[in-house]
């Protein structure tokens, strides 16, 4: 979360305690804070703070919504004399792609990396052909993309989940091999 997050969180905190308190006083049967406000709305420069507090309060909601459930952007950082190297989930997620998809049997591959402290973890969801061995194809698409974790982007792979979605019919496009 970055520092303009983190000030919009506790603005909008700040702003929900205080509309909170409000609502607890007007329900514990004090009347000014009602007053105050209805006064307001009958007021038109009055509707117009109202909006804006409003639409600010909307906006804040909405950025933090947003930035709870969006993905951080993984890179792996290598540093060298001359500075750093920043690799994406994405080209980690693509190598994984290729490498699968260069072993024989492998129809269709998608695949999801993540960074832990022992290296990257992967997982895969394979789509295969019917006539390969499925515990033969993983382990050597484990053994592959362990070496080219190593040599392409220069960290361990320290898990690979892999799911086999499906067993190609034939009728499907056959790959040239």
């Amino acid at each position: 979360m970055g520092l303009l997050d983190r000030l919009l969180l506790t603005v909008y905190t700040l702003a929900l305690t205080f509309f909170s308190a409000l609502t607890v006083i007007v329900a514990l049967g004090v009347r000014w804070p009602f007053n105050v406000f209805r006064l307001a709305l009958l007021n038109p420069e009055g509707r117009w703070v109202t909006g804006a507090i409003s639409l600010l309060v909307l906006v804040s909601s909405l950025r933090l919504l947003y930035s709870a459930f969006a993905q951080p952007r993984m890179q792996l950082v290598h540093e060298t004399e001359l500075g750093e190297v920043r690799i994406s989930r994405e080209a980690v997620e693509t190598l994984v792609q290729r490498v699968a998809r260069q072993i024989r049997g492998v129809r269709e591959v998608r695949a999801r990396v993540g960074l832990t402290g022992d290296g990257v973890t992967a997982s895969a969801r394979i789509w295969v052909s019917p006539d390969v061995g499925i515990p033969a194809l993983a382990q050597q698409l484990q053994e592959e993309l362990r070496r080219a974790m190593r040599e392409v982007v220069g960290v361990e792979l320290s898990a690979l989940t892999l799911k086999v979605e499906n067993i190609a019919s034939e009728g499907r496009r056959l790959r040239v091999e």
